[in-house]
């Protein structure tokens, strides 16, 4: 772990590890050990008394004490964490007021039906606009089913960008595709790059109609299911909403997972391995998922997903288990 993260300059961080490992290294020691000049170094001692993990001591052969480590470095990670929540909360009000501003934009290129509330577009353009500012207020979910053999390129050059976006965030993103589209090879690649990101793929040879619904709330349907190409609905009535996701999971639920699960044992990629190390290790999820750089709700998943494959009811188990296995 680097502790640049906590507020270590790099030179303050090799002089607390090297503290750490010899307490009774002296500031001429330590300049020679870390090729560093004598000024350095006491820059690099003061920063570490300001960060609160070293005390000020002159019987001290450096100048300085450290502190018990697991207490002074939590309470640095409960301050960052602290600056992390008041700032994601500063931009949770910034997209709240990007959605009020957005309701009083009077230029929109698209029409909305005053009885019911349906937004009709009809360029294809304009859809994908339309679905990047929905895109960028979804919080939660995205659940989409494209049909068709074969998948364009400009839908994939569309779609990518946010599908990446989300799950960046941590959103939950599923997605039926047909199997005709299988055979194409730019589509597999995106379907890798999403997949390792975190997305879940099915696919069917069933009849399936597109649509993609967000945060459970809003969907966005072609006007003529035959013909994307003639425009988009965007429906936010719970009446409808909720029948679209009746629909979309029952889908999900009779589609086959993509990729296939392995039929031979096999060991877990190289992250899930450092993913159930970190949690043998105690990790909390939220420290895991820093260290992975992903979201703590992205984190959460895998999670799920090891334990499912190691056929364990807890974690507990399944650091039993993946021990056994010799993934860790």
């Amino acid at each position: 772990m680097a502790l640049t993260d906590l507020g270590f300059t790099p030179l303050a961080e090799r002089v607390y590890r090297a503290l750490l490992d010899n307490p009774e290294l002296d500031a001429a020691a330590l300049s020679s050990a870390l090729a560093c000049e004598a000024g350095e170094l006491a820059a690099a001692l003061t920063a570490l008394a300001e960060l609160a993990v070293a005390t000020p001591d002159d019987g001290a052969p450096a100048g300085v004490t450290l502190k018990y480590p697991a207490s002074a470095l939590g309470e640095l990670i409960e301050r960052r964490e602290d600056e992390l929540l008041n700032l994601q909360r500063k931009v949770g009000d910034t997209r709240a007021e990007v959605a009020k501003l957005t309701e009083r934009y009077s230029a929109r290129p698209w029409s909305v039906d005053p009885a019911t509330g349906l937004e009709r577009i009809e360029d294809l353009d304009q859809v994908r606009q339309r679905l990047s500012e929905l895109a960028f207020f979804t919080r939660r979910s995205v659940w989409s089913v494209q049909p068709g053999a074969s998948i364009s390129r400009s839908a994939i050059e569309a779609s990518k960008p946010l599908d990446l976006r989300g799950l960046r965030r941590g959103i939950a993103v599923r997605t039926i595709y047909n199997t005709g589209a299988l055979d194409d090879e730019v589509f597999l690649d995106y379907v890798q790059e999403v997949t390792a990101a975190g997305a879940e793929i099915r696919v069917t040879d069933d009849p399936i109609e597109r649509m993609v619904i967000m945060d459970d709330v809003v969907a966005v349907l072609p006007i003529d299911p035959q013909n994307s190409g003639q425009g988009a609905l965007i429906v936010r009535q719970p009446g409808l909403i909720v029948g679209f996701l009746r629909l979309f999971h029952r889908l999900w639920n009779e589609a086959s997972v993509y990729p296939p699960p392995k039929t031979e044992p096999g060991g877990p990629s190289g992250e899930d391995r450092k993913v159930l190390a970190l949690l043998a290790e105690g990790s909390t999820d939220e420290v895991a998922a820093r260290v992975i750089g992903v979201s703590v709700r992205h984190l959460r998943r895998r999670v799920a997903r090891l334990m499912t494959e190691l056929g364990a009811g807890s974690r507990f188990e399944a650091g039993v288990e993946a021990a056994r296995r010799g993934w860790i």
